[in-house]
């Protein structure tokens, strides 16, 4: 018997949005973060009115109707109260964008769960130049156009009719329209039964859907689905585990789960395996009560001095800056065994060692493959070790043949990446690092370490859409690489970045000029020109190079 069917249609986006409205739409657990910022959002639209692919919306229909018996950690994607149905969707990938629409039909801000989603800069059209913008004076409020000719709204239709030229009322309407009518095509991976065949299949599915090709493993798949094997005194004990980190630092449940997991002497491959998995969690309830306990909240400070350390001595304060999240499990772990208590504890040279390491493995993406095997024998040597064994950790490393040094040409492949990309996250996480460790502003006259990644905005130096106007590069994907390659991004303040809006470098770069330097701008105004965009770009990425090497000399080559 087939065990999961896929069923593909297109939806318009005035008939979608109150599917999304009604309830049965839910984020698993290795879904819930939302990430995506103004400029990301406005490029959505920009799309839609000019009738561009925007990818595809990936639904999963399990076969059992509640997420509390599925996905107790899941969280509905918008609040609402649930209309009774026979059947109920996670989202397995489309998140930011159906996050998006939702934000426009709800005057961009609404509650998930405890989080309120915003977008605190509205995005606008302007009927002038028929461009949009983020912004709140150029043009006009895109929810506000949409209320007006999709809901009828008298008052600002009146308000529409003083304020605009007949023509431009017009074209207003005709764009909410393109949006209205616009066709999303939606993927439905309905299964009949959950068990660790079905989620290799919807894997396998998931990869051969996604336009991108973004890899969403069976693993995370099935732990979200198995996550409802977890009952009673466990479930709050992962519970309690996991909200904390998860406010604090944005961490993942799955991470969580195969830290505390380790902890009760499971191997990795025991918690990936449905049957292993589910039986194992007996194993566990019959473990005594005060052990159990002391289990767990041993797990507690040792996460949470692993988020702690993170924090404080890399500047990180997010997880959202970093391209995997179970480095945070190995070094949780060290913590865990050493029976650390204060990160205070820790001397000089093991500190090095820990930042090293977890720069390295990072960068080089070590877990992305064979991620079990790689951190049971990780596990093996942090549990037999009382410092940190970085050497041991590097051989581990070695019998992989994964690279034990960062070089010059790593972070030159950064020209050729779009670092906005989620392949791209390597080069954007080591631009961070170096821009803390040199003490860099967000342009508005706080430390970027201590700026909450909500108020940062992945900045074009030369703005996109300045660039977009100025390339002449047919391959839509070689342009994007030219636009967002590691030499034309940084992090600023939001409200900044929404400042320079599209002002070339040549206009806005002496305002900010002393903190831009630290940001591997060049002070020479002659690499502010566009004629000069490729000099900036080699300029930029040589420095960030000269700087790396000189702060991570250990792990750089």
């Amino acid at each position: 018997m087939k065990k999961i069917s896929i069923d593909v249609e297109q939806r318009m986006i005035e008939d979608l949005i109150p599917e999304l409205e009604s309830g049965k739409f839910y984020l698993p657990s290795f879904q819930r973060r939302w990430i995506w910022d103004e400029d990301d959002i406005k490029t959505l639209f920009d799309s839609i009115i000019n009738s561009l692919p925007i990818g595809v919306i990936i639904l999963w229909k399990p076969s059992i109707v509640s997420p509390d018996k599925t996905d107790p950690f899941s969280i509905p994607l918008i609040n609402v109260e649930r209309k009774e149905s026979n059947e109920m969707f996670y989202v397995i990938d489309g998140q930011q964008r159906l996050t998006s629409l939702l934000l426009l039909f709800n005057n961009w801000k609404f509650q998930r769960a405890k989080e309120f989603i915003e977008c605190k800069i509205p995005i606008a059209y302007n009927p002038s130049n028929n461009k949009i913008y983020k912004s709140k004076t150029r043009g006009f409020d895109l929810f506000e156009l949409t209320k007006a000719y999709w809901q009828n709204d008298i008052a600002i239709l009146n308000k529409l009719e003083k304020e605009a030229p007949r023509k431009h009322q017009v074209d207003m309407k005709d764009k909410i329209y393109r949006i209205l009518k616009y066709k999303i095509p939606i993927y439905k991976m309905a299964t009949n039964e959950e068990n660790e065949e079905t989620f290799a299949d919807m894997a396998e599915a998931f990869i051969r859907v996604n336009k991108y090709g973004v890899r969403i493993g069976n693993l995370e798949l099935m732990l979200s689905f198995l996550a409802g094997s977890i009952s009673g005194d466990i479930k709050k004990n992962i519970y309690d585990l996991y909200e904390p980190c998860e406010k604090e630092f944005g961490i993942d449940l799955h991470p969580i789960i195969r830290f505390a997991f380790s902890n009760f002497a499971l191997r990795q491959t025991q918690i990936s395996k449905v049957k292993q998995f589910k039986s194992n969690i007996e194993i566990i309830k019959k473990v005594q009560k005060e052990e159990k306990d002391c289990i767990f909240a041993r797990s507690k400070t040792a996460i949470n001095l692993s988020i702690q350390f993170i924090k404080n001595r890399t500047g990180i304060n997010n997880s959202g800056l970093l391209p995997s999240q179970i480095p945070i499990l190995i070094i949780a772990s060290y913590f865990y065994h050493s029976k650390i208590e204060n990160i205070d504890q820790l001397n000089q040279e093991t500190s090095k060692k820990i930042i090293n390491w977890f720069v390295l493995v990072n960068f080089n993406g070590f877990y992305s493959s064979s991620t079990d095997t790689k951190i049971d024998e990780d596990l093996g040597v942090i549990n037999s070790n009382e410092e940190f064994p970085f050497e041991l950790l590097i051989e581990n490393m070695k019998k992989k043949k994964a690279k034990i040094k960062i070089t010059n040409s790593d972070i030159r492949r950064g020209l050729k990446s779009n670092v906005l990309r989620r392949e791209g996250r390597a080069y954007l996480f080591f631009l961070y690092l170096l821009l803390v460790k040199q003490k860099s502003d967000n342009w508005n006259g706080r430390l970027l370490s201590q700026s909450p990644l909500n108020e940062i905005a992945r900045h074009h130096i030369y703005p996109k859409d300045f660039l977009e106007n100025k390339l002449d590069i047919e391959d839509p994907d070689e342009k994007e690489i030219e636009i967002n390659n590691l030499g034309n991004i940084t992090f600023i303040h939001k409200d900044i970045n929404s400042e320079i809006g599209e002002e070339p470098p040549e206009s806005y770069m002496n305002k900010y000029i002393e903190s831009a330097k630290k940001h591997f701008i060049s002070s020479d105004e002659a690499l502010w020109k566009y004629s000069k965009y490729r000099e900036h770009l080699e300029y930029r990425v040589n420095e960030i190079c000269r700087v790396g090497k000189v702060l991570f000399k250990e792990i750089y080559e």
